[in-house]
């Protein structure tokens, strides 16, 4: 698979996809991965405003790291994903079809060990609900 151009990350030419363009332009699922792993709530937002085929492209990269160890007591890498998924099906559903089988076994491997992730209720309010309305909305 190719890398991303930069008018397929910036599609509309908002502020948010000019920051993911220099962010991620040339940079491959790796180098994607170890940005992700760096400071997953500040990368998540470039991947929740690029175009659709750059967020096909990179949302493994961000899925990788959360099913890693390294992953474990990062509350704001799972809660930050939960709310990425949604944006995307609110607003955006047909980008989210390529990834979508991922997603949807990412969420349920999540769900099978959530305690991990160290999400407090009283901070996050009930995370892990939130995914299991997600599967519903990711239909196999």
């Amino acid at each position: 698979m190719r890398l991303p151009t930069a008018e397929e990350i910036n599609v509309f030419d908002t502020l948010d996809e000019r920051h993911a363009v220099k962010v991620f332009l040339g940079k491959d699922l790796e180098q994607a991965e170890a940005l992700f792993r760096e400071n997953f709530l500040y990368y998540q937002e470039d991947l929740m405003f690029m175009g659709p085929k750059a967020f096909a492209f990179y949302a493994p990269a961000a899925i990788r790291y959360l099913r890693s160890a390294e992953s474990s007591g990062d509350a704001d890498a799972a809660n930050t994903f939960c709310g990425l998924v949604e944006h995307r099906l609110d607003y955006e559903p047909d980008t989210i079809a390529p990834v979508a089988p991922l997603i949807r076994e990412t969420i349920l491997e999540m769900l099978g060990n959530f305690d991990r992730y160290g999400c407090e209720e009283m901070i996050y309010g009930d995370l892990a609900g939130r995914y299991r309305v997600l599967l519903s909305r990711l239909k196999p």
